[in-house]
């Protein structure tokens, strides 16, 4: 008997299976083998062999098959195999029309398993129900959900198993889908810790595509907020891992292509044409990332005018988030947040910040850098001071912060302090490169170059891992602050001078250094200027 290339014959023994004689050189891989094993048991009508199989390795068929065609298969070993396998019932109830919406209410669940008993066994239906509830979570844009049923996710499977994996695949499975959902969450520490951790899971030769997987997506976050040295590690690891015919290929592949042209390509205009090349229809659920990378490298390689442009046609794209939750609710106000507070517009830069998720990092940082350049390094010094523990583990976003440090420390007049904290950035491993030298502000940068004789000088890298910085205001002080409110009320100096208990030569002198520090030279100019800078 032969079927779509593949000559079957009976097995002898080994549990009395059908066992199929590949032909296909596909059908010689890991993957291949369980795919074909499954799909011929369910074309010959050996219903009970197709369900084994299936629950033995449902992770392999889920990724080996299209959706459709398992959706097809699980559906005809219930409704005609009259299969009793709960993980089958489970998996035929998330398949079918309104499935998804019963299984996240809970309706519609045939029982759960043994919480320990089918660890080392058999994958039970909860196993099912949670990485339904996960996926459909984070579709509707719901991270922050998503994230404590992948925790739990991760604490049944997520163990990591030395040298043989019992689980086939799903503790390497589990450690990836948390990394996955924390990206999107904006957890970007845990999800480092989570791809960190599926690289040392054993890996399961049928789903190697998922230790790829962790190592892209990874080195997605390294490219953007970390180490530029990581991600191109990451990404030669990834290439060194076997391919196999999952579906899951190509979206690893768009996911890498992003990776490469932040920290591979040779200046931005390639970076462009890479990104240009990446079919959006195979971005899927990490499109957030994929915004940030396409307007940093448009920053770079055209200016505001085609980031502006490209970003906005995303953002009347009906995408799949909840604004303000997580980083998938948060990428386009940021990203709407950074050009404005590059274009100068600070006022515009804070409204759009206000509809991202401020409880992360990236957020928390956006803001303490447009205190900053706002003049109100105090404000910015609070807010970076509380991020490190967020940062730490991602350098450019450790550097960020430090930059941010420095530069309100110059600001307020404390270059003892100042020079300590970029002392202490010198010291980090590998020092600092040339291109995180483009993190700090212009006046740290000539600051340094006067003080420190370590300071990097050359070029920076021809990568675009860097953001240019937005050139910090001075520092108003807050009688200076108060003035300027008055002044915007329309008060006039009389009244202003009344009002703050000094004289109208002591108003001037506030008037003159209010106006110096703006940059203006004017009343009107100096309320506009305040207005544009979100002082008031």
């Amino acid at each position: 008997m032969e079927r779509r290339g593949i000559q079957l014959r009976e097995s002898k023994g080994g549990r009395g299976r059908p066992e199929p004689q590949l032909r296909r050189a596909g059908d010689r891989t890991p993957l291949g083998r369980v795919i074909g094993r499954i799909e011929y048991c369910w074309g010959t009508g050996a219903y009970a062999q197709a369900a084994e199989l299936l629950e033995e390795d449902f992770l392999a068929a889920w990724y080996g098959f299209s959706p459709d065609r398992l959706a097809e298969i699980v559906a005809t070993l219930v409704r005609e195999g009259e299969v009793k396998s709960p993980l089958l019932l489970v998996a035929n109830t998330a398949f079918s029309p309104g499935g998804v919406a019963g299984l996240l209410t809970g309706d519609g669940i045939p029982g759960s398993d043994d919480d320990d008993a089918s660890r080392e066994s058999l994958i039970g239906p909860t196993a099912i129900v949670l990485v339904t509830q996960m996926f459909a979570l984070r579709v509707q844009g719901r991270a922050r959900e998503a994230m404590e049923v992948s925790a739990e996710l991760e604490r049944r499977f997520g163990g990591i198993r030395p040298i043989f994996d019992s689980l086939r695949g799903w503790g390497l499975f589990s450690s990836v889908q948390h990394g996955i959902t924390a990206m999107l969450a904006g957890d970007f520490g845990v999800a480092i810790e989570s791809f960190t951790q599926a690289r040392m899971h054993p890996l399961y030769p049928p789903l190697a595509f998922l230790a790829r997987d962790a190592c892209v997506k990874a080195a997605i976050l390294e490219a953007l907020y970390g180490s530029v040295e990581q991600a191109r590690h990451l990404l030669d690891r990834a290439g060194e891992l076997p391919r196999t015919e999952s579906w899951a290929e190509e979206v690893i592949d768009a996911g890498q292509t992003i990776a490469a042209a932040l920290v591979r390509a040779d200046g931005p205009a390639e970076a462009l044409r890479m990104l240009d090349g990446v079919s959006l229809g195979e971005i899927g659920e990490i499109w957030p990332f994929y915004v940030v990378a396409l307007q940093r490298i448009c920053l770079l390689a055209d200016g505001l005018g085609e980031a502006r442009r490209r970003v906005e046609v995303i953002e009347r794209l009906p995408l799949p988030y909840v604004e303000g939750q997580g980083f998938s609710g948060s990428a386009l106000p940021l990203a709407g947040a950074r050009r404005a507070t590059m274009s100068g517009d600070l006022a515009e830069a804070r409204g759009r910040l206000e509809r991202a998720d401020g409880s992360i990092a990236v957020a928390r940082m956006l803001l303490a850098e447009l205190e900053l350049g706002a003049g109100r390094p105090r404000e910015a010094l609070t807010h970076a001071a509380e991020l490190h523990g967020e940062t730490q583990h991602l350098r450019a976003l450790e550097t960020r912060r430090l930059a941010v440090i420095s530069g309100s420390q110059l600001a307020l007049g404390s270059p003892d302090e100042c020079r300590e904290v970029l002392q202490f950035a010198l010291r980090r491993p590998g020092g600092l490169r040339p291109d995180e030298v483009l993190l700090f502000p212009a006046e740290v940068r000539r600051f340094a170059e006067e003080r420190l004789e370590e300071w990097p000088r050359t070029e920076p890298d021809s990568t675009v891992h860097s953001g240019a910085f937005l050139d910090s205001g001075a520092a108003l002080t807050e009688r200076e602050l108060e003035v300027l409110r008055e002044l915007a009320a329309g008060l006039s100096r009389e009244q202003i001078a009344k009002a703050q208990y000094i004289s109208i030569n002591t108003l001037k002198a506030h008037l003159r250094s209010v106006y110096r520090k703006l940059g203006v030279n004017s009343r009107a100019g100096a309320v506009l200027e305040a207005e544009r800078r979100g002082l008031i």
